[in-house]
């Protein structure tokens, strides 16, 4: 078995390199060998580059397709923010099928363990032929030493569980190889040291094109931050973090309005890493990401637009064609003010009647009360005293199409749409299969602010958790907080300003409230639960670990068509998966003896 492991990392290490090399300049791909790659400063340069193109296929992982990786990683699922819907997808976040030998152990776990695992084989050979050629080769072991943290951190982020190694894989050390989980404190003092070393030789910025989107010092002050969170060192979170902003190598986004709306996201002034994609040779293959989290109210023939005398189905205004996988749940939209700017600015909320020939009369609004809850709601939007006719522009609502049609439209089409990642730029707005080339923000401004803002509440200066709060709650427009910073404003900003960013799952985990955000609030109440996990009226309550502000509300799922189980997350998720299940193959591989999988999963 090692034997296998270790012909497949050298056969993927040379094939790798070779097919990812023209990312900055052409050359003939038949120059590249063992030597010129290890023993030569431009060598391991060329392997730096290659860790980009690399990462670049994340979010095509788990089943081309869908993406499956990418959209649970950067899509919010598994945490407090979303609601989803339909296939694999709903199984895992309900966590009916999280098992390391289910089928998501194919689509999610084993993906993400091997890619990580092999981005760290090479930053370890680079590190390692790198300190043995000095000082010619000290910008490529910085940037690589970056790229190793960033690749444990994301193991430690998700597993809480890993195996530790440094030195090259070669077949002189293969049978040396003991296969047992790493101590959480050398995990940790590598990634520190990494960091450190990251930070001493990595540029300030990067202004050319050859360096375009490569990671820089304050990318790697931001990533130690994060891990110094973890570790609840909040000194050296705060001083991380004043290192970026005194450096002011980036420049917060003034208008949050106009963060995501370019597909050249690596531009934006506040992004401190970015995965860049292109249409063009060497620079990926593109992400199906934006798709996923747009609803699909362009189905709805109601939304079909007249453009020069022809109905145009997919446009702009309602996004064009998209899948719709995962969207805002009701928990996340109740955090915001209703003038708060990124209402606007991160979501699409509101669609409007644009065909002529689907126009309704919205019927006048009776108050009923429902049956099972006692609670009360309106069955459509006009409460004047007569019959009101739709007109091109106005807004749609699920319940008026109801109340006039007597058919609910699929949950799907009426739920918000995060737009963070949707892309009018390079994607056909008719096309659901078309590849998106919009870059990917990783890590923002906004975050190392509000990481600053937590450190401070933690070493108890209000002054400057105020300070580094305000960063992004007044840019929002919102009045900015003179009284104490708590806790739970620090969760719901972090929320607010970094929901569909990939963001949460870190947060909620290294403060150990997952599992009771998760209980409360997880998925939503788009319609009763399934017959399975039937609702109780009477056991859903507060004593129980649930809100019941987000209880079954008909002014909510009164929408909605459809059976939806949206909600059985609440009642299967257990406190161990917070930690992905180590995956069975993974485990084969190292032997269960070595190995054992995490608890819970067993």
């Amino acid at each position: 078995m090692k034997k296998y492991i270790y012909l497949f990392l050298t056969v993927l290490c040379i094939t790798s390199f070779m097919s990812c090399e023209d990312f900055l300049k052409e050359e003939s791909e038949y120059q590249f060998t063992t030597s010129t790659l290890f023993e030569t400063p431009e060598g391991l340069e060329k392997m730096v580059i290659a860790l980009y193109p690399y990462e670049r296929e994340l979010p095509r992982k788990g089943g081309n397709v869908n993406g499956f990786l990418g959209s649970h990683l950067w899509g919010e699922r598994n945490t407090d923010l979303s609601v989803f819907t339909t296939g694999d997808d709903a199984n895992l976040c309900r966590f009916s099928s999280p098992g390391p030998n289910s089928n998501i152990r194919g689509l999610i776990y084993s993906p993400f363990w091997t890619h990580r695992y092999y981005l760290i084989a090479r930053t370890n050979e680079i590190i390692f032929y790198g300190n043995k050629l000095g000082e010619d080769a000290k910008a490529s072991v910085a940037e690589a030493s970056f790229w190793r943290a960033y690749n444990y951190y994301g193991l430690w982020s998700r597993f809480s569980r890993l195996f530790l190694t440094t030195e090259p894989i070669t077949k002189d050390n293969l049978n040396d190889l003991t296969y047992t989980p790493a101590d959480s404190i050398d995990v940790f003092k590598l990634m520190y040291s990494d960091l450190d070393t990251a930070i001493k030789g990595l540029p300030l910025t990067r202004k050319n094109t050859e360096t375009d989107g490569r990671v820089t010092k304050a990318t790697a002050r931001h990533l130690k931050a994060l891990v110094a969170a973890w570790a609840k060192d909040w000194q050296t979170v705060a001083n991380e973090v004043e290192a970026i902003e005194t450096e002011k190598s980036h420049e917060f986004a003034p208008d949050v309005t106009n963060i995501f709306n370019r597909s050249d996201l690596h531009n934006v002034s506040e992004a401190l890493f970015t995965l860049i994609y292109a249409n063009e040779r060497g620079g990926g293959s593109g992400h199906r990401l934006g798709t996923q989290y747009i609803n699909t109210i362009a189905e709805q023939t109601y939304t079909s637009k007249l453009i020069n005398g022809q109905l145009v189905k997919y446009h702009e205004d309602n996004l064009g064609k998209s899948w719709g996988l995962a969207f805002p749940n009701s928990y996340l939209m109740s955090l915001y003010n209703e003038n708060d700017k990124r209402l606007q600015g991160y979501y699409k909320i509101h669609y409007t009647f644009q065909n002529p020939n689907a126009l309704i009369t919205i019927p006048v609004s009776q108050l009923k009360t429902d049956k099972n809850t006692g609670k009360s709601y309106w069955t459509t939007t006009n409460h004047t005293n007569a019959p009101i006719k739709a007109e091109i522009g106005d807004l749609i609502y699920g319940r008026d199409i109801v109340a006039a049609g007597k058919s609910k439209i699929d949950r799907r089409a009426m739920l918000p749409s995060s737009i963070k990642m949707v892309d009018l730029y390079t994607k056909p707005l008719d096309a659901d299969g078309a590849i998106s080339y919009k870059d990917q923000i990783i890590y923002r401004l906004s975050e190392s602010y509000l990481l600053a803002a937590e450190a401070y509440f933690h070493l108890n200066n209000q002054e400057k958790a105020r300070y580094f709060y305000n960063k992004t709650w007044v840019r929002a427009g919102n009045t900015a907080i003179t009284d104490d910073i708590t806790f739970d404003m620090i969760r719901d900003e972090n929320a607010r300003e970094l929901a569909f960013e990939g963001r949460r799952w870190d947060f909620l985990k290294r403060n150990g409230i997952w599992y009771n955000q998760m209980k409360k609030y997880s998925g939503d109440f788009t319609k009763y639960p399934g017959s399975s996990s039937p609702y109780k009226k009477d056991e859903y309550t507060i004593a129980n670990g649930y809100d019941p502000k987000f209880g079954p509300n008909p002014d909510y799922y009164a929408d909605f068509n459809g059976s939806d189980n949206d909600v059985l997350v609440r009642f299967n998720v257990k406190p161990f998966h917070v930690n992905w299940p180590i995956p069975q193959d993974q485990i084969d591989a190292m032997g269960e003896e070595n190995f054992p999988q995490t608890d819970g999963y067993k």
